[in-house]
């Protein structure tokens, strides 16, 4: 029975359906910094790649009408913001959102200072489909929606083949790219969604590399690496994450290893070092941060922001962001789920299917050093150019920025333990989803209806 429970079958068939709910039933903007993920998408879907600078704004010139759907989605009559109180929705708002349609004659400018920097390559499946519906409605309603559906199918092909690629730990990617988080912004018109899936296709396709019977990498397989190192490199930058490449031992490489890697990640350097330099010129203070004082704090007090760092990464907050924390940061599931969710994970990196994670001492090494300095990384960005310029006693860290580095951290556990079969974790593990499935539903219709 065990074998009719594929990991990434069960991966697909919960994501569809749970992730279709979450398109259509959680209401428009009521997911992470969505009003801006839209406006960025939508100028990438009518070619304006590059964001304009309105004296102490950016963002760029857009239909009025994508600014005043977006207003007309709260019960405010202006964007929602984080920690707002949830409102019910209705059919009948739905309604009246469906009347919102896109005059090019008429031309307002629009900010969106925290995605106007990230390049076109975060939002090439939502832009697609909005560029795609736009062939057919001018309705903005629509046009949102196909943003959604897009990005969900794209994040469901790279998770679907990353989880089919990897050599261990199917189930627990299976649980890490289906957790409510994962999936809410799978869901939305988030670039996470992107970053994530991404990410998890590239470290697969890694662990798939390096550890086959095939004695040598070959050109086709160098051009899949060098292809998803290009789109994670620009999709908000995260050149750090290509330190994984080099898990791929010297004996792959049929040539000069280190030419070889080189050529493979050149590409994503230029083009992320291209795109870097472009987002500097138009930068903002993003939340009245103020980089200079926050960088004389870390010079200043190394010890004691790296204790900060610590404090933010391990505070229980942040794991359940990771989790899940839906909305606006203002949907916590029950504790219970929680700490289910955490034990299920534990289950499964002591019983599963496959072997032990065979890294060796160096491999092990270069993937506690790859997870600390990104990690680091995404603390120090996030304390410069997002915490408040005042604040020196917390870093603004949400736990979905984390999301890329949970495999690896779970690869390299498990590295350590020697897995006991259990013949029916594929059966624990779908009867969870189906539960977990069911649950989240009833808390969207809870909250928004």
């Amino acid at each position: 029975m065990e074998k009719h429970f594929v990991p990434e079958k069960v991966f697909l068939v919960f994501t569809i359906f749970i992730g279709l709910f979450f398109v259509f039933f959680i209401p428009p903007f009521q997911s992470q910094d969505e009003p801006d993920h839209f406006k960025r998408a939508y100028s990438v879907a009518v070619f304006k790649n590059f964001s304009v600078k309105n004296d102490s704004k950016l963002g760029n010139f857009l239909p009025c009408a994508i600014q005043d759907f977006i207003n007309s989605a709260s019960d405010s009559g202006k964007e929602v913001n984080f920690f707002n109180p949830v409102y019910s929705y209705s059919f009948d708002k739905f309604k009246q959102l469906s009347s919102y349609k896109i005059d090019k004659q008429k031309i307002c400018y629009t900010d969106f200072p925290n995605t106007a920097r990230y390049s076109p390559a975060a939002y090439l499946p939502q832009s697609f489909g909005i560029f795609f519906i736009s062939l057919f409605t001018q309705k903005v309603l629509f046009l949102f929606l196909a943003g959604r559906i897009f990005n969900l199918i794209a994040y469901i092909v790279l998770c679907f083949y990353a989880i089919k690629s990897t050599p261990w730990l199917k189930w627990l990617y299976v649980l890490v790219l289906s957790c409510p988080m994962s999936i809410a912004l799978a869901s939305s018109l988030s670039a996470d969604a992107v970053l994530i899936s991404l990410c998890a296709l590239f470290f697969a396709k890694i662990l798939q590399y390096t550890f086959s019977k095939q004695n040598f990498l070959n050109i086709k397989q160098l051009c899949i690496l060098a292809l998803l190192s290009v789109l994670i490199a620009l999709t908000k930058q995260s050149i750090g994450y290509l330190l994984f490449v080099f898990l791929i031992p010297k004996s792959k490489i049929k040539t000069n290893y280190f030419l070889t890697l080189l050529i493979v990640l050149l590409p994503a350097f230029i083009l992320s070092g291209l795109w870097s330099y472009y987002a500097a010129s138009v930068m903002i203070p993003l939340n009245n941060s103020d980089a200079a004082s926050h960088i004389a704090f870390i010079i200043n007090n190394p010890f004691s922001f790296l204790i900060l760092v610590l404090k933010t990464i391990f505070n229980i907050d942040v794991l359940y962001q990771a989790i899940g924390v839906l909305g606006w940061k203002n949907i916590y599931l029950d504790s219970f789920y929680y700490i289910v969710f955490v034990f299920i994970c534990a289950v499964n990196i002591f019983y599963r299917p496959d072997a032990k994670a065979d890294l060796n001492i160096l491999q092990r090494i270069l993937v506690i050093f790859s997870v600390i300095i990104n990690v680091l990384l995404i603390c120090v960005l996030s304390f410069l150019y997002w915490t408040y310029r005042t604040t020196f006693s917390y870093i603004e860290l949400q736990g979905r920025y984390l999301l890329p580095f949970v495999l690896p951290f779970f690869v390299l556990i498990s590295s350590f333990i020697n897995p006991k079969k259990y013949k029916y974790i594929g059966i624990l593990n779908t009867v969870f989803l189906f539960l977990s499935g069911i649950y989240l539903s009833l808390k969207i219709i809870q909250v928004y209806y």
